[in-house]
């Protein structure tokens, strides 16, 4: 089963990408036409441990929203046998163009034009460069300046996941970890890294039908 997940940026977001260069103390990631992505790998730890703090709160409340099992047996922790499998890939831009129209085109243009395009160009229309620094007795600490880029808040990652011989009970999982994952990426306590999530499966149901149906049958 296929499911569409869109990730919309509420504030500034920074996507580390662990590089840095003479300008830039903290870059982000970024395809070869210098568009920002959402890196498969880091967002299936994040929504695993969304669903792992849904699932203790479930424990504690005693409602069974999302036990503990489902949670092992659609990421596959401690050796479950499980056949549920949870396929993510990396997640683009929203564009009107569409993902793959656009970046066929700037790799285009920059490839015949590098003078005037640059994926440097195509990033800066994205991000911004924040800077920040240490104070000691309300004066800049001397060196202590630092910046990082962040991906503009506004902007949305789209994508498909695939959920292979899963059940209602992982669908509703996945539904509960997703409304819960509100942030990502550095300097959250910041201001920096809300985000809000939200799914559509093939028959039209979202993450808000999927939970309203849990509530009602834990009434």
């Amino acid at each position: 089963m296929d499911i569409e997940i869109r990730i919309e940026g509420i504030s500034p977001i920074h996507l580390g990408s662990g590089r840095e260069d003479v300008n830039i103390d903290a870059e982000i990631v970024h395809d070869a036409c210098g568009l920002p992505y959402f890196p498969a790998k880091r967002f299936k730890g994040l929504l695993y441990e969304s669903a792992l703090e849904v699932s203790e709160m479930s424990e504690l409340s005693g409602c069974g929203l999302l036990p503990g099992e489902t949670l092992k047996e659609l990421f596959h922790h401690d050796d479950t046998k499980s056949d549920a499998q949870l396929v993510i890939s990396d997640f683009h831009m929203e564009t009107k163009e569409g993902y793959k129209k656009i970046s066929e085109e700037l790799k285009a243009l920059e490839e015949n034009y590098p003078e005037f395009l640059k994926p440097s160009d195509v990033l800066d229309v994205y991000t911004s460069v924040r800077y920040q620094t240490e104070l000691e007795n309300g004066v800049a600490k001397k060196g202590s300046l630092h910046n990082m880029r962040v991906v503009d808040a506004g902007v949305v990652f789209c994508g498909t996941i695939r959920l292979l011989h899963g059940t209602e009970q992982h669908l509703r999982a996945l539904a509960f970890a997703l409304r819960n994952l509100k942030a990502a990426g550095l300097k959250r306590s910041r201001g920096f890294g809300r985000i809000a999530c939200s799914m559509r499966l093939e028959d039209g149901r979202t993450e808000k039908d999927l939970i309203a149906a849990a509530l009602k049958e834990a009434v």
